[in-house]
Protein backbone atom coordinates (compact mmCIF):
# COMPACT_ATOMS: atom_id res chain seq x y z
CA UNK A 1 0.00 0.00 0.00
CA UNK A 2 2.52 2.38 -0.73
CA UNK A 3 1.76 6.35 -1.00
CA UNK A 4 -1.40 5.42 1.54
CA UNK A 5 -1.35 7.15 4.60
CA UNK A 6 -0.82 4.73 7.74
CA UNK A 7 1.57 2.53 8.92
CA UNK A 8 2.31 -1.43 7.90
CA UNK A 9 0.80 -2.35 11.12
CA UNK A 10 -2.69 -0.60 10.13
CA UNK A 11 -2.26 -1.75 6.20
CA UNK A 12 -1.32 -5.04 7.76
CA UNK A 13 -5.10 -4.56 10.14
CA UNK A 14 -7.02 -3.42 6.98
CA UNK A 15 -5.75 -6.46 4.81
CA UNK A 16 -7.07 -8.71 7.53
CA UNK A 17 -10.53 -7.32 7.85
CA UNK A 18 -10.66 -6.86 4.51
CA UNK A 19 -9.94 -10.74 3.90
CA UNK A 20 -12.72 -11.35 6.45
CA UNK A 21 -15.01 -9.86 5.18
CA UNK A 22 -14.92 -11.18 2.25
CA UNK A 23 -14.74 -14.41 3.71
CA UNK A 24 -18.40 -13.58 5.40
CA UNK A 25 -20.21 -12.56 2.49
CA UNK A 26 -20.68 -16.23 1.96
CA UNK A 27 -22.01 -17.00 4.97
CA UNK A 28 -25.33 -17.47 4.93
CA UNK A 29 -25.92 -14.76 7.92
CA UNK A 30 -23.56 -12.52 5.38
CA UNK A 31 -21.05 -10.06 7.11
CA UNK A 32 -22.11 -8.60 10.48
CA UNK A 33 -20.95 -4.88 11.08
CA UNK A 34 -17.87 -5.78 13.11
CA UNK A 35 -15.02 -3.75 15.03
CA UNK A 36 -12.35 -4.85 15.24
CA UNK A 37 -9.90 -3.76 18.11
CA UNK A 38 -5.61 -4.18 17.28
CA UNK A 39 -3.38 -3.97 20.90
CA UNK A 40 0.34 -2.83 20.72
CA UNK A 41 0.78 -6.61 20.72
CA UNK A 42 -1.17 -7.11 17.68
CA UNK A 43 -3.32 -9.05 19.79
CA UNK A 44 -7.55 -8.50 17.78
CA UNK A 45 -10.81 -8.72 19.16
CA UNK A 46 -13.86 -8.70 17.01
CA UNK A 47 -17.39 -7.39 18.16
CA UNK A 48 -20.34 -7.49 15.86
CA UNK A 49 -23.34 -5.43 16.10
CA UNK A 50 -26.72 -7.68 14.86
CA UNK A 51 -30.27 -6.47 15.83
CA UNK A 52 -30.42 -3.26 13.93
CA UNK A 53 -30.32 -1.95 10.55
CA UNK A 54 -26.70 -1.40 8.94
CA UNK A 55 -26.10 2.61 9.12
CA UNK A 56 -27.24 2.15 12.95
CA UNK A 57 -24.50 -0.67 13.35
CA UNK A 58 -21.81 1.41 11.71
CA UNK A 59 -22.86 4.16 14.26
CA UNK A 60 -22.61 1.96 17.29
CA UNK A 61 -19.38 0.69 16.00
CA UNK A 62 -17.74 3.91 15.50
CA UNK A 63 -19.05 4.94 19.12
CA UNK A 64 -17.47 1.48 20.26
CA UNK A 65 -14.21 2.35 18.64
CA UNK A 66 -13.88 5.84 20.01
CA UNK A 67 -13.67 4.61 23.67
CA UNK A 68 -11.50 2.30 22.55
CA UNK A 69 -8.25 2.46 24.10
CA UNK A 70 -6.73 0.02 21.57
CA UNK A 71 -3.70 1.41 19.39
CA UNK A 72 -5.67 0.39 16.27
CA UNK A 73 -9.24 0.21 15.15
CA UNK A 74 -10.37 -1.05 12.20
CA UNK A 75 -15.30 -1.17 11.41
CA UNK A 76 -15.86 -3.50 8.89
CA UNK A 77 -19.45 -3.54 6.67
CA UNK A 78 -21.04 -4.85 3.43
CA UNK A 79 -21.39 -1.25 1.46
CA UNK A 80 -21.94 0.13 -1.34
CA UNK A 81 -19.35 2.74 -3.57
CA UNK A 82 -21.39 5.38 -5.44
CA UNK A 83 -20.02 6.49 -8.81
CA UNK A 84 -20.35 7.90 -12.24
CA UNK A 85 -20.66 4.59 -13.68
CA UNK A 86 -23.48 3.78 -10.71
CA UNK A 87 -23.27 1.63 -7.17
CA UNK A 88 -21.20 -0.94 -6.44
CA UNK A 89 -21.41 -3.73 -4.01
CA UNK A 90 -18.25 -3.50 -1.42
CA UNK A 91 -16.86 -4.56 1.53
CA UNK A 92 -16.33 -0.79 3.53
CA UNK A 93 -13.54 -0.26 6.22
CA UNK A 94 -12.78 2.40 8.22
CA UNK A 95 -9.73 2.21 10.04
CA UNK A 96 -7.20 4.36 12.10
CA UNK A 97 -3.84 4.43 14.07
CA UNK A 98 -3.66 5.90 17.37
CA UNK A 99 -1.56 9.09 16.92
CA UNK A 100 -2.66 9.51 13.00
CA UNK A 101 -4.52 12.72 11.83
CA UNK A 102 -7.70 10.50 10.27
CA UNK A 103 -9.84 7.67 10.06
CA UNK A 104 -8.93 5.67 6.47
CA UNK A 105 -11.21 4.43 4.16
CA UNK A 106 -10.95 1.35 2.24
CA UNK A 107 -13.36 -1.19 -0.11
CA UNK A 108 -13.27 -4.28 -1.90
CA UNK A 109 -15.87 -4.27 -4.65
CA UNK A 110 -17.48 -7.26 -5.17
CA UNK A 111 -20.25 -9.18 -7.34
CA UNK A 112 -22.48 -12.07 -5.36
CA UNK A 113 -23.65 -14.51 -8.15
CA UNK A 114 -25.93 -17.12 -6.24
CA UNK A 115 -23.36 -18.12 -2.55
CA UNK A 116 -20.27 -17.06 -4.98
CA UNK A 117 -18.55 -14.03 -3.88
CA UNK A 118 -16.12 -12.77 -6.49
CA UNK A 119 -13.52 -9.53 -5.56
CA UNK A 120 -13.85 -6.65 -8.41
CA UNK A 121 -10.43 -5.27 -8.90
CA UNK A 122 -7.69 -4.85 -5.94
CA UNK A 123 -8.93 -3.70 -2.47
CA UNK A 124 -8.83 0.73 -3.18
CA UNK A 125 -8.00 3.42 -0.36
CA UNK A 126 -11.44 5.86 -0.57
CA UNK A 127 -9.97 8.96 1.39
CA UNK A 128 -9.88 10.06 4.83
CA UNK A 129 -12.78 11.17 7.77
CA UNK A 130 -12.41 12.87 11.31
CA UNK A 131 -10.26 10.42 13.71
CA UNK A 132 -11.91 7.30 14.95
CA UNK A 133 -10.23 7.10 18.14
CA UNK A 134 -10.49 9.23 20.81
Amino acid sequence: MAGIPGGKALHALVAAVLEHGMRSLTKPEGLAVSLVQESGTGDRTLTTFTGVDAQKAVRAARDKAKASTAERVAVVWDGRLTSKEGDESAVMVLAHERGQPGTLIFAQRYEAQGTRVEPVGNPGFVGERAPLLG
